[in-house]
């Protein structure tokens, strides 16, 4: 405790709070939350695009006006990896995103399903993740809190 003066002839009895840093299951849920959720607005439109391709709506009745949609997502899902370029990160995501768009492109014009839909979309959400912030879940997750040294 600590003695503060006041202006007047009286003295106040001052305890300091302590702020103390959330622990427990909490912290370990907003770190993941902090390191999962894209924090860029390029990193957003590519989710949101691959988010449109998970939809699976039944559109025979609308072929002529929806049949190009899903590799138009795709092709603003490789527009935005390469507009938020980083270094070797974007050429593995764009390399996987454009494999994908390949497989996507064969199983809309052509009917060659070699890869399950799901995985399609995936590997289009994978490749924005790699090249937004994998990396830094991938060192949280491999070399965990480091505790600093009390000396």
């Amino acid at each position: 405790m600590e003695i503060t003066k006041t202006g007047c002839c009286k003295a106040k009895v001052h305890t300091p709070k302590k702020v103390e840093a959330a622990n427990g299951s909490m912290s370990f849920l907003s770190t993941i939350l902090l390191i999962l959720i894209p924090k860029c607005p390029l990193c957003m439109t590519a989710y949101m695009s691959a988010m449109v391709l998970f939809f699976d709506v039944e559109y025979s009745t609308l072929v002529p006006v929806l049949l190009h949609t899903k590799p138009i997502m795709g092709i603003i899902i490789i527009t935005m990896i390469i507009l938020n370029r980083k270094d070797k990160r974007t050429w593995i995501s764009l390399g996987i995103a454009t494999t994908a768009l390949a497989f996507l492109i064969s199983k809309t014009y052509y009917n060659v399903a070699v890869l399950p839909d799901w995985l399609l979309y995936t590997a289009f959400i994978f490749a924005i993740w790699y090249n937004g912030n994998f990396r830094y879940f991938y060192r949280f997750i491999r070399f965990g809190r480091q505790k600093e040294a009390v000396s």
